[in-house]
């Protein structure tokens, strides 16, 4: 779905309308290359999303103070961790693009505390600013916290559109529910000698 919405994949039937801007921030590490550093790789994926090196210069410090990373820019970006990498992404997509429609899909489950509470505070700013955030994410807290409506997938199905609680609650009964079935199924093709 999010690489429908995010234009990657063309709809079989149907159609997807959208507009503004559209951010996805889907897949970790696209448009990064490991050899090249991390200051090279935000110059990179800036001409990936269509800026020009003078448009990504001027942003280019803000990009590297959100992520965090000043002391690291001139290493290559191989001996980044996954949640440094993250960070960077994380910041060209958001301090360089400044998307209307911002798309996520559970990449920002790494990262220290005081970098997950910096995003929270970003995506109340978009929020404020009426701009959208669509979040796949199995963490219902994170549901909550962010959004004004939810819907539950299954298995490519929309099963129910409703308020971030009450989705919650019923991903969480769904989930009790396949682990009850488990457990009883694990009991029932035990072993024994």
């Amino acid at each position: 779905l999010l690489k429908l919405l995010a234009g990657i994949y063309q709809p079989t039937k149907g159609s997807i309308k959208t507009k503004g801007k559209i951010v996805p921030f889907i897949e970790l590490g696209v448009g990064f290359n490991p050899e090249l550093t991390g200051r090279e790789n935000v110059y990179l994926n800036g001409a990936l999303l269509g800026f020009k090196d003078n448009q990504i210069e001027k942003k280019y410090k803000q990009i590297v103070e959100f992520a965090e990373l000043e002391k690291f820019m001139d290493q290559k970006l191989k001996n980044y961790s996954s949640g440094m990498q993250v960070r960077l992404a994380f910041s060209v997509a958001t301090k360089l693009a400044d998307p209307d429609t911002l798309i996520l899909d559970e990449v920002l489950a790494v990262g220290d505390e005081a970098f997950q509470r910096k995003c929270d505070d970003y995506f109340k700013q978009l929020k404020k600013d009426g701009r959208t955030v669509i979040l796949v994410t199995h963490s219902m807290e994170a549901v909550q916290r962010f959004c004004d409506r939810a819907m539950l997938i299954h298995n490519g199905v929309v099963k129910s559109i409703s308020s971030p609680g009450e989705i919650a609650n019923q991903y969480t009964e769904n989930n009790l529910i396949k682990s009850e079935k488990q457990s009883n199924s694990d009991h029932a093709t035990g072993l024994s000698k």
